[in-house]
């Protein structure tokens, strides 16, 4: 069967680009331009080549949390953008399926939009490191340090952090669709609605009623967002202090454990929660409204 998800991409590229690209760029440009007026505390002293590490990481996961906060934000609303321009018919008489408009969005703003900001950030990683570290200890001591080391060593954990990406849009895919099934349905009134009354709802639940298990399952999402780009962050802490460990060895066996999480009831129940409500978004999107 013929997929035209290619081509949806291209469209949210070709609406999206200009904001996509303030927003991967905007943040290190900034902080390059407002590193002259300001002071970096508790960088890591004993190496210079640790340091820049951290830079770089820093670099790349600022930009990705930015993108991907912007397209949290904005996902709700991009549920209803066609029926809001009046182009939705326009849309549905074309080639392809409401699924793959719906999923060809979320895929672009929750993903690869961050994912390219990621990688934008890491590219802006080295010239922020460097001038950090002029600014702290002189050029000379930029210069010194070994960046070859910095890339060899900081290469297992950004494909580690990268390959992450993919399971941390499984395990928001549920809050995505909730939200997007929200504000299909319920307009501009759903997103809040959502929100405050699931919130309300959870916590009488689980203080008047005693009823936990809403309260903990919660919970046990954020926990699995949480760890996966990082599942287990103590013994990269020491594997980066004691320089002891294989960094590519640890990057594969700690993606190995965010992995292992999807083969569990509770991934199960949560997809089938982003199941229903990507369903709504689709029958709401079918049909014109």
């Amino acid at each position: 069967m013929k997929t035209h998800i290619p081509t949806l991409l291209q469209r949210e590229w070709m609406q999206h680009k200009r904001g996509w690209l303030i927003t991967a760029f905007a943040p290190p440009l900034l902080f390059l331009a407002i590193l002259p007026f300001g002071q970096i505390k508790d960088l890591p002293t004993t190496s210079m080549e640790l340091a820049s590490i951290a830079m770089m990481l820093f670099s790349a996961g600022t930009v990705y949390a930015i993108c991907m906060l912007v397209a949290l934000f904005q996902l709700p609303g991009l549920a209803r953008r066609d029926v809001q321009d009046r182009s939705v018919e326009f849309w549905l008489s074309l080639p392809g399926r409401p699924s793959e408009s719906v999923l060809s969005t979320v895929l672009a703003h929750a993903w690869l939009a961050p994912l390219a900001g990621a990688l934008v950030g890491l590219l802006f990683g080295i010239p922020i490191a460097i001038s950090v570290l002029t600014k702290q200890a002189g050029f000379s001591t930029a210069l010194s340090v070994n960046w070859g080391e910095v890339l060899l060593a900081s290469g297992p954990l950004l494909v580690r952090g990268l390959a992450g990406t993919a399971l941390l849009v499984l395990w928001l895919s549920p809050l995505i669709f909730v939200m997007m099934a929200a504000s299909s349905w319920l307009k501009r009134l759903g997103v809040p609605l959502v929100l405050v009354g699931g919130g309300v709802a959870v916590a009488v639940l689980h203080k008047a009623y005693d009823v936990s298990w809403p309260w903990e399952a919660l919970q046990g999402l954020e926990k699995r967002i949480n760890s996966t780009l990082i599942h287990d962050g103590h013994s990269l802490a020491e594997a980066v202090n004691t320089n002891s460990v294989d960094l590519a060895a640890w990057a594969l066996r700690d993606f190995g454990q965010a992995l292992a999480d999807l083969a569990s009831l509770q991934f199960v129940g949560w997809a089938a929660v982003a199941g229903a409500a990507f369903a709504l978004v689709v029958m709401k999107r079918a049909r014109g409204g």
